[in-house]
């Protein structure tokens, strides 16, 4: 217990520091580092809290809980840059957090739960449900970019946007009822019985970090946003590298930690539920209200991407649905996962 309450305070004074560094006529990269160090710091406090709770309540709300609270930071980063005009960053970030965590997350998974065992094996329905919601949020985000191809001047993609949002929140919160209350045994992955009597004692506690956890990573999600033009000018790099990169290995962090955790301690159906889970909130929940938000702000955010966007998002997802077809996977799939993300990563650098 002593060690857990060290880490709370080393984690909280690392982002007090951080906050309070940024008063200072620091350069761009020192302060981005800085806030970023300290939200790594808090995702991972993050994950240990959700691993916990998903004792508590079981792997499926575990898994949700930990997508939820991971996707808060990406979300709450892509608000704000959308708020202050950087509708480029914010387009990209939604296509590099699918990717990162459809391939960097499941890929390094993989490969941490592979280094302990030969052989880890995750539910095969859950996988086939997640499969085909993936391919109808794909259909959903790459269908515009499609027609704007085909048919540049074509009007409307605002209201077009603004309709598609609203089926991808209807699907998204159906997801809900399906998975936690009409086909919740028809899904079930397993039981935690015994760990979860102790657990639910501190259960609140535990609650209690998450959203302290949380709320101050959106306070530092403010700093990373202000960093991000002058760093990207400073670095040579573009906005849509900045946001495909970038933003999304920032906000992917909670998830990141949280599926790491659990396939270390054997329990790869969390961790692929987690990486796969947390691409769907995006396509299905954060891009929907990123395109309402910026409706309401009067920043227009349509759901048109570029063509190698919507190339490398259709890729990644058919690769991650052959992946976990059979229901197990080893460290070498994870080595062809992490690598098909490196690849994109120096694709969209080049280009």
């Amino acid at each position: 217990m002593m060690g857990k309450g060290w880490q709370l305070v080393i984690t909280f004074a690392i982002a007090g520091v951080a906050y309070a560094l940024d008063l200072l006529p620091l350069s761009p990269i020192l302060r981005f580092l800085l806030a970023a160090l300290a939200i790594i710091f808090l995702a991972r406090l993050i994950g240990q809290e959700t691993e916990r709770l998903g004792d508590v309540f079981g792997s499926s709300v575990g898994a949700l809980l930990g997508a939820t609270f991971g996707n808060a930071v990406e979300l709450l980063i892509s608000i704000i840059a959308l708020t202050q005009g950087l509708t480029t960053v914010v387009k990209a970030s939604i296509v590099g957090s699918i990717l990162a965590n459809l391939l960097l997350t499941l890929g390094l998974s993989m490969i941490v739960g592979g280094m302990r065992r030969r052989v880890q094996s995750f539910n095969q329905i859950k996988a086939g449900v997640n499969s085909v919601m993936l391919f109808v949020a794909v259909i959903g985000l790459t269908i515009m970019s499609i027609e704007s191809l085909i048919a540049p001047q074509v009007m409307g993609k605002e209201a077009l946007s603004i309709g598609i949002a609203i089926v991808f929140l209807i699907v998204y919160f159906l997801g809900f009822v399906f998975s936690l209350f009409t086909h919740r045994t028809y899904l079930a992955a397993g039981d935690h019985g015994q760990q979860a009597r102790v657990e639910a004692q501190r259960v609140w506690l535990h609650i209690g970090i998450l959203l302290t956890a949380t709320a101050i990573v959106a306070v530092l999600s403010d700093q990373i946003v202000a960093t991000l033009t002058p760093l990207a000018r400073q670095l040579h790099l573009t906005d849509q590298f900045v946001g495909l990169i970038f933003v999304p290995l920032i906000g992917a962090t909670p998830e990141f930690f949280t599926a790491l955790l659990l396939a270390k301690n054997n329990r790869m159906d969390g961790s692929v539920e987690i990486a796969v889970g947390s691409s769907l909130q995006v396509a299905l929940f954060v891009a929907p209200v990123l395109v309402l938000v910026g409706w309401a702000w009067g920043r227009p955010l349509t759901l048109v991407f570029s063509a190698i966007e919507v190339i490398v998002v259709f890729l990644a997802t058919i690769l991650v649905s052959l992946v976990s077809l059979d229901g197990e996977s080893h460290w070498y799939e994870g080595i062809m996962v992490t690598a098909t993300y490196v690849i994109f990563a120096l694709l969209f650098y080049f280009s």
